[in-house]
């Protein structure tokens, strides 16, 4: 099972690593203000944040779980 793990984690890895190149441009030539405006202004990064900050609060939820039922079996 920890193998299929490592697999998905490494095929999730590349498929996410192409997407830096969604749009041209480094973004260095501002400062961190500039940096943070275009992620808050930016319509697909604010979808990425959105589904970040979900998929974090399910991980969450499920870790809370799996750690609740391990504490009452022990």
């Amino acid at each position: 099972m920890k193998k299929l793990g490592a697999i998905l984690t490494t095929v999730a890895t590349v498929m996410a690593s192409s997407q830096v190149y969604a749009h041209p441009g480094d973004h260095s030539e501002g400062g961190i203000l500039s940096m943070l405006m275009h992620f808050l202004t930016e319509p697909d990064h604010m979808v990425f944040i959105g589904v970040t900050g979900a998929l974090a609060c399910f991980s969450y939820r499920v870790y809370k779980k799996l750690n609740a039922g391990k504490k009452s079996q022990g």
